[in-house]
């Protein structure tokens, strides 16, 4: 009986220690966020022959962008697919619908448009499905949570992993040729909040995406949480599958614009927390150098910016 009563008492421990550190984690949960940002790096280069430089400035603090901007990613609109087979534009989609809701990727210069559904992905005919264009039943992902377009050769992807229908979601890079598809993040940011972002910058020779990966709480409700990574990845001549060429972190802020100047990405990040709606932090300037011949054999870009 003694023993049963020690082990009792252990259990009881146990399990106050555990309530008590989650009701703490609840009450600071501010604070337990921004410990966790000041730990990581500020940056990391993700290709060889990167140099990240911050550049002083005087700019103010920029506007809370607080959902979809100009420059997301082209994302796929929700159609309703009738009874009758045909699509027909949306406002919205209501279980008293003679159909089903549907994505639609639009059609855009050297891309044709694009349905999806059901783990499939069709050709589109006007205001018809067209032939089936590749069939993902059998995975990697249990459907489509999000779909934007990148170029005339990718487009992308967020869904859950086919053995996780209801984990965290990942972010694939599809291709329109022949459906081949490459995974590039597996701890995606709530997509609806903040999709991924494209930039052509003038002179730059071919397109960049910044990826908002992993998230950071500082609550719940609202404007509780910030990407805790943001990824700039590129699309060129010499690398059409991608490259990922630096990660920034909260701490040195979220990517929000990327120009080219002076040979040189120049990235403006928003380091403002979730927690500081009404007290914006000023913008971090990054110079993003790229030795000869890091993107292409000779320079990646076409001209001057």
């Amino acid at each position: 009986m003694k023993w049963i009563g020690i082990g009792f008492g252990i259990s009881c421990a146990v399990v106050f220690v555990f309530f008590a550190f989650v009701f703490i984690r609840m009450i600071f949960a501010p604070q337990f966020a921004e410990l966790t940002v000041l730990t990581d790096k500020t940056l990391l280069i993700l290709r060889p022959g990167v140099h990240v430089s911050e550049v002083p400035h005087q700019l103010p603090p920029l506007e809370w962008q607080h959902s979809h901007t100009a420059g997301d990613v082209p994302a796929a609109e929700i159609e309703l697919l009738t009874s009758e087979g045909k699509l027909e534009k949306a406002g919205g989609i209501f279980d008293s619908d003679a159909g089903r809701g549907v994505q639609a990727l639009a059609q855009s210069p050297g891309v044709d448009s694009k349905v999806f559904f059901d783990r499939k992905i069709f050709a589109r005919n006007d205001d018809e499905l067209g032939p089936l264009v590749a069939d993902f039943s059998d995975g990697p992902f249990s459907g489509f949570n999000y779909i934007g377009g990148v170029n005339e050769d990718w487009f992308l992807i967020a869904a859950n992993p086919i053995e996780r229908p209801y984990g965290k979601n990942q972010l694939w890079q599809v291709s329109h040729k022949d459906s081949r598809h490459i995974l590039l993040v597996k701890n995606l940011y709530f997509t609806h909040h903040r999709p991924p972002k494209t930039f052509a910058p003038e002179g730059f020779d071919g397109v960049l995406v910044a990826i908002y990966a992993d998230d950071v709480s500082y609550g719940s409700g609202g404007f509780s949480s910030a990407p805790r990574y943001s990824i700039l990845r590129a699309y060129t001549t010499s690398f059409p599958d991608g490259v990922d060429l630096v990660r920034f972190s909260l701490r040195a802020g979220t990517i929000v614009g990327v120009e080219w100047r002076e040979e040189a990405l120049v990235v403006t990040t928003d380091p403002s927390r979730p927690t500081s709606v009404d007290r914006r932090l000023p913008p971090r300037i990054w110079s993003v150098a790229l030795a000869e011949g890091v993107l292409a054999n000779h320079s990646i870009v076409s001209g001057g910016g």
